[in-house]
């Protein structure tokens, strides 16, 4: 088992930190769809007995995040008409999130919101791998969403998105990084500003349907890109202004 776990400290919820590390190597491609796993190998990772880490495999199994049959534990490999149906789950819980952020997000919400947004448009390319610079961009594209999803206030929310984008990263980044200098990065910063200016303008129905639209269109892409992975021209090796 490869990648990195941080290890854990003692505490009064060891099995809610368990739970957290794993889900996050889940959702950040450290654990791959179909990779087995042991409670006693996770237990040796994380540093604790294998009690919370019990508690942990037990959550995650709720939310499909792993999948048990019989003795074997694996993470969940959705296939491509999965991860369509969670693209349309995922873009109609961001319009929600966007609607109440809309009338619930702080003016330092907002503001951060409109930070991230200038960074991804700042994101440098010359002289720097295709991936390099897809991955920057993705993190922040996702850091604009998250902020988005925490200003909505709704921690119930906020995790049921988590659980709808949990295998998103690995496609999307293998997606973007095939289509090298034609990844249409513009289109997207568009969509956020307009996204942004709906949230200060304090307009629930807009910011709504703007980001609905934008998460279903953006997930499609990202899926035929992903689908056609094998035919594609193969990305340039570097992006270039």
């Amino acid at each position: 088992m490869s990648g990195s776990v941080r290890t854990l400290t003692t505490g009064p919820s060891l099995a809610d930190q368990a739970y957290g590390a794993l889900r996050q190597n889940i959702t950040d491609g450290t654990f791959v769809p179909g990779q087995r796993l042991t409670e006693r190998g996770l237990a040796t990772l994380l540093g604790v007995s294998p009690t919370p880490v019990r508690e942990a495999i037990t959550r995650l199994e709720h939310e499909r995040l792993l999948v048990r049959a019989g003795r074997t534990l694996t993470v969940a490999a959705p296939t491509t008409a999965q991860l369509r149906e969670f693209v349309h789950i995922e873009a109609a819980l961001r319009g929600v999130a966007a609607r109440l952020a809309a009338t619930r997000a702080s003016a330092r919400q907002l503001s951060e919101i409109a930070e991230t947004h200038l960074a991804s448009l700042r994101v440098p390319r010359h002289g720097r791998t295709v991936e390099d610079v897809a991955r920057e961009i993705l993190t922040l594209t996702r850091r604009f969403h998250a902020q988005i999803d925490d200003a909505s206030g709704n921690r119930m929310l906020v995790d049921m998105i988590a659980t709808a984008t949990a295998f998103d990263w690995t496609a999307r980044l293998h997606a973007a990084t095939t289509l090298g200098t034609h990844y249409p990065a513009q289109e997207g910063h568009q969509d956020h500003q307009e996204i942004l200016e709906a949230l200060r303008s304090r307009d629930p129905d807009r910011a709504e349907e703007l980001t609905r639209t934008h998460t279903l269109h953006t997930g499609e892409r990202f899926l035929a890109l992903a689908e056609r992975e094998q035919t594609a021209a193969p990305a340039e090796d570097h992006i270039g202004n």
